[in-house]
């Protein structure tokens, strides 16, 4: 069926703490990148995880800084809605490339995120 939503298991709901941010492969090295991460207030993000900038891993090298995962190569910076940002050294916010973000949910104890299939991947 098109269109259809099917539930994957990331990771258990309390191994992601508020301003913690894990990478996740949830159908092995074949398939998606995933990082999954809890903004400082609570909110659970998955999204892709590699940077559109240079390709760094967010479940790696990305740093929860309030409600934005940061980029800890060259300091981009995602919302939770996958808007991708810089702020220069003046305070300026310039705008970045985006990152996808996938629909995710808590249940029975897991973050689950409804992935793109293979033939669909990067295109949210």
């Amino acid at each position: 069926m098109l269109g259809a939503v099917v539930w994957r298991r990331l990771v258990q709901v309390d191994q992601v703490l508020p301003g913690c941010a894990l990478p996740c492969d949830p159908e092995g090295p074949a398939g998606p990148e995933v990082v999954v991460w809890r903004t400082v207030g609570g909110r659970v993000v998955a999204m892709d995880a590699r940077c559109p900038h240079q390709w760094s891993h967010l479940g790696v090298e990305g740093v929860v800084d309030g409600d934005e995962l940061v980029c800890a190569s060259h300091f981009w910076r995602f919302s939770p809605e996958g808007v991708g940002t810089k702020v220069n050294v003046h305070g300026r916010r310039d705008p970045k490339a985006d990152i996808a973000v996938h629909p995710v949910r808590e249940r029975d104890g897991w973050v689950e995120a409804d992935l793109p299939p293979p033939d669909r991947r990067g295109t949210r």
